[in-house]
């Protein structure tokens, strides 16, 4: 018998801090959000959120200056002109749950 290692892929909020305000949906089909938070937190791929936890995308690059840091994020929704002025929260996500699994090996 061996034991593997499995996770089941769920996954819960561990924090979830203020991000910013969207300023503009640009050409290149990304959300722009002025960086408040500027603390060392704040790296690409980290998932951005609303107000009420629902997931606006993901960051994809810091941009601008490191004084003051703008915040390129890939979109997950769809009404992406309407989003100017809204403020967004960017969050770690961890495992919520982890288990063993036994595996018998196959004797031919």
């Amino acid at each position: 018998m061996t034991e593997e290692y499995v996770s089941n892929n769920d996954y819960r909020i561990l924090t979830m801090e203020l991000l910013g305000e969207i300023l503009h949906f640009s050409k290149s089909g990304r959300l722009i959000v002025k960086v408040e938070n500027r603390g060392s937190q704040v790296k690409s791929g980290l998932m951005v959120l609303d107000n009420r936890e629902k997931r606006i995308g993901k960051i994809a690059e810091l941009i601008g200056s490191v004084n003051s840091p703008y915040a390129s994020i890939i979109p997950f929704v769809q009404a992406k002109n309407k989003m100017a002025g809204l403020k967004v929260y960017f969050t770690v996500l961890g495992k919520k749950d982890f288990f063993f699994k036994i595996q018998k090996k196959k004797e031919n």
